[in-house]
Order: C-alpha cells, then structure tokens, then sequence
C-alpha cells in the first residue's frame, strides 16, 4: 500500500539518542519537519540497543533519506 503525503514513515534508525537529535535538528534545518520515535522507551530501557526512529512525512522521506545518507557519509 502507498503511503499518503501526510503519512508518518520511519527513514532511518539507530540506537544512539544524540545522533538521533542531530539529524532531527540537520533535518529541521532544511525544513523537513522531523519527529523522533522510541527515543523514550530506549531510555526508560537503560539499554542502548533499543531502536529510535527519525519519522518524517512520506512526501519528504525520499529527501530525508538523501540528506542523511549524504551527511552520514560525507
């Protein structure tokens, strides 16, 4: 099923909070409006193997993931 423009879709994953925080803001930055998921659960977990998500709009996912994908990798 494809997802609507204003679906929430997952476009990255990680288990480390700051890096989480850093693409959100670097993802803000540009103007694709960016949430983040799990974040809580990890830490109320203690654990750092918990996944957080970076959730944006599915119209702006394919960008989300090239800007992350370029940044993560120089």
């Amino acid at each position: 099923m494809t997802p609507k423009p204003d679906d929430i879709v997952t476009v990255y994953t990680t288990d480390n909070a700051s890096e989480a925080e850093i693409l959100r803001s670097a993802l803000l930055g540009e103007g694709i409006k960016c949430e983040i998921g799990g974040e809580r659960q990890a830490g109320l977990t203690g654990l750092g193997s918990m996944e957080i998500e970076l959730l944006v709009r599915a119209d702006d996912a394919d960008r989300a993931r090239e800007f992350i994908e370029k940044h993560r990798h120089g």
